[in-house]
């Protein structure tokens, strides 16, 4: 069964991405580093991720699942995508 996955950084929601089954939505995340010999929490890249869109008939928008939690190199590891798949969505490795 295949899954739509979108990928959006538009508020606006021109990627309608809403009715994806995985809403990869670009906003502001917050990390914790190493500034001057403090630790401070700092501004990157982050996305937002929404699971459970649907089109067609009774179509709905995708729930929020992490929200301005992960920086983009989080979530673009392979096994951040891995988990989401599995246990949401009931993939099986081949």
């Amino acid at each position: 069964m295949p899954v739509r996955i979108h990928w959006t950084g538009c508020p606006n929601s021109c990627g309608q991405a809403q009715v994806a089954d995985i809403r990869l939505m670009g906003g502001p995340a917050r990390v914790e580093k190493e500034i001057d010999g403090k630790v401070k929490k700092a501004a990157v890249e982050g996305v937002n991720i929404f699971l459970g869109g649907k089109v067609g008939e009774d179509p709905f928008l995708g729930e929020v699942y992490k929200r301005k939690c992960l920086q983009i190199t989080n979530i673009l590891s392979l096994h951040v995508m891995k988990d989401i798949l599995r246990e949401k969505f009931g993939a099986v490795e081949k």
